[in-house]
Formats: structure tokens, C-alpha cells, sequence
């Protein structure tokens, strides 16, 4: 009997995608060692998926704050056109 590493039975879960490891462990649990395995993968995939949301969220909420700074300056840099526009008008007269 050939034993599998944690890195092949893993990377044989990430080929079949979540939804049919889940679907296998409800209709036949299998082995101990593997069940062991399988929720290891399964609670790793959560961690994975929660850090993400939460990074995802942190952009968002950083980019939500850019914006204001982002239409300040465009004013601040259309003012300047203007002025620049009224001195330039006033310095060919």
C-alpha cells in the first residue's frame, strides 16, 4: 500500500474543486486518516476564503477614502488652470 503525502491528497482535492469534496464526504466519509485530511483542506480553503473577503474589503474601504482626495486635487489643479488662463489673458492685453 502506497501512502500518500498531505501535499498529493491535497493537491487532488484542489483538483476536484470544494463542492465535490463536499459532496464525496457527505455520501461516503471514508477513512479516518483522509476524513482528517479532507477537513484540514477544507478549514485551510476557509481561512483562505475569509482572508481574502477581508483583504477585498480593505481595498474597497481604502479606495472609498481616495476619492474625495482624488476631486480635491482635480479642483485644486482646475483652479489653477483658471488662474493661469486669467493671468495670461491679462498679460497680453
Amino acid at each position: 500500500m502506497v501512502r500518500k503525502t498531505r501535499e498529493q491528497v491535497w493537491s487532488e482535492l484542489d483538483a476536484m474543486g470544494e463542492d465535490e469534496v463536499r459532496a464525496r464526504m457527505a455520501s461516503n466519509p471514508g477513512s479516518a486518516e483522509k476524513t482528517g485530511l479532507v477537513q484540514k483542506w477544507l478549514a485551510q480553503k476557509e481561512r483562505v476564503t475569509t482572508a481574502l473577503a477581508t483583504t477585498a474589503s480593505e481595498v474597497k474601504a481604502r479606495q472609498a477614502g481616495r476619492l474625495p482626495t482624488f476631486v480635491g486635487k482635480l479642483a485644486l489643479v482646475s483652479i489653477a488652470a483658471v488662474v493661469l488662463a486669467v493671468a495670461l489673458a491679462r498679460r497680453k492685453r
